[in-house]
């Protein structure tokens, strides 16, 4: 579990700062109190399907809608681990994690661009997905899809 926290915590890390180095995530990893080292973090790229793309001048790692194409099995274990409901209520839909897992998990939603999301917003265990009242029901399927570990039907 804590192997799986760690890789979606660099999912947070890369959609919130533009890490282009390893040693960058080791320390920004450290100081969350993970404690790892720039091979477990090597590995941990390589498993999440991240690639580094240059944007601006500078290299960035990044995780594109193809990535997760290469990289689902990873993902779809990830959100398995640690959603525990979806749920739909008017044009919201209401995802319930593991304590403190809120945050990565709709940093992944927010990657998938789902067409009918206007945005979403994380607590600590708890997420809003505020979505156009005529697919909102499609779309909290299409995550509930994902539980089983389906992945191919995200966009």
């Amino acid at each position: 579990m804590a192997c799986d926290n760690r890789r979606l915590r660099i999912l947070e890390l890369i959609k919130k700062f533009n890490v282009g180095k390893q040693e960058q995530l080791v320390d920004l990893l450290n100081a969350e109190g993970f404690n790892v080292t720039q091979a477990t973090v090597s590995r941990d790229i390589n498993e999440l399907g991240l690639k580094k793309v240059k944007e601006n001048g500078a290299f960035r790692y990044v995780q594109t809608a193809r990535d997760y194409d290469s990289g689902e099995d990873k993902t779809a274990a990830i959100f398995r681990q640690t959603v525990n409901s979806v749920v739909a209520c008017g044009n919201l839909i209401i995802i319930k994690t593991l304590a403190g897992s809120a945050n990565a998990v709709c940093a992944i939603i927010d990657s998938f661009e789902l067409e009918g999301v206007f945005g979403s917003i994380a607590g600590d265990d708890c997420i809003f997905v505020a979505a156009d009242s005529s697919v909102v029901n499609k779309i909290a399927d299409k995550f509930s899809s994902y539980l089983s570990g389906d992945l191919s039907s995200r966009k």
